[in-house]
């Protein structure tokens, strides 16, 4: 919450939190065969209680991060003044992934934590968000504070994926402080940063270019490597994957970074 928080803050947004209870109908398909009215009853019961647990946990959160802190906040149905920075907190029942996928679309980000850092399916719902929203999509560590962004490094590949991260990033590039993109160089390669530093420069943006020979370590972490070594509060870079049987399988440098990360990451694909 803190990052889609700060982010909302600083560019005037209305920040919508969407939590998602599940439907304890949707099981019956899958356990009701052969089942006594009694049992789906109890599985039922058990959905509910377990949705009733979740819903306070994230109100106290909700409360916490909010109104403790005298963000203001507004109704769900009710529209924000352009410009206008609010928060609103909107429960729904259904498939969390789904809904990222469906409602993330007329979102300008989002903001996601780090698979596994919550309970649910933290990677079905960053999978929709990624792949299935066309959406830029901002993925924050527990660690992430207020305030990052202020240097920031960009992964550059050449992509189409790295070109339309670094475009749906360009509000965050032009109010950092320090740009740097960071390019392996490998042999054949014909990526020039300096190419991406003229196109960001065209757009009101110095970046410093910092390329380097990757070792025997992985992608991910030969360019977490560096991004640190930028002393980086944020990371910029195309999201990579393909689909086989509806089966979304993220790349290498994509998994890596994601699991490894202590920086949010912004990423498009």
């Amino acid at each position: 919450m803190t990052a889609a928080i700060d982010l909302g803050r600083r560019f005037g947004a209305r920040v919508d939190f969407l939590h998602v209870e599940n439907d304890a109908r949707d099981l019956v398909p899958y356990v009701g065969e052969g089942m006594s009215a009694t049992a789906m009853e109890q599985i039922m019961a058990s959905v509910d209680a377990r949705n009733a647990a979740q819903r306070e946990a994230v109100d106290k959160s909700y409360k916490r991060h909010c109104s403790g802190a005298g963000v203001p906040e507004i109704a769900p149905g009710l529209t924000s003044e352009p410009g206008e920075f609010a928060v609103c907190m909107n429960r729904v029942t259904g498939r969390e992934a789904e809904l990222v996928e469906r409602l993330g679309r007329l979102s300008d980000v989002i903001v996601l934590p780090r698979p596994g850092a919550v309970e649910g399916d933290g990677e079905a719902t960053l999978d929709a968000a990624l792949f299935g929203s066309g959406r830029p999509v901002v993925i924050a560590p527990e660690t992430a504070g207020q305030s990052f962004g202020s240097r920031i490094a960009v992964a550059w590949d050449g992509s189409r994926e790295g070109a339309a991260a670094v475009t749906a990033a360009m509000p965050l590039l032009q109010a950092a402080e320090e740009v740097v993109i960071i390019t392996a160089r490998e042999s054949g390669d014909e990526v020039e940063p300096s190419e991406l530093a003229r196109f960001l420069a065209g757009h009101g943006v110095t970046a410093k270019t910092w390329a380097y020979t990757p070792g025997s370590e992985s992608i991910a972490d030969g360019l977490l490597e560096q991004a640190d070594h930028a002393r980086a509060d944020m990371l910029v870079m195309g999201a990579y994957g393909h689909s086989r049987l509806r089966e979304r399988i993220l790349g290498g440098a994509t998994q890596g970074v994601l699991e490894r990360a202590k920086v949010p990451i912004l990423m498009m694909h």
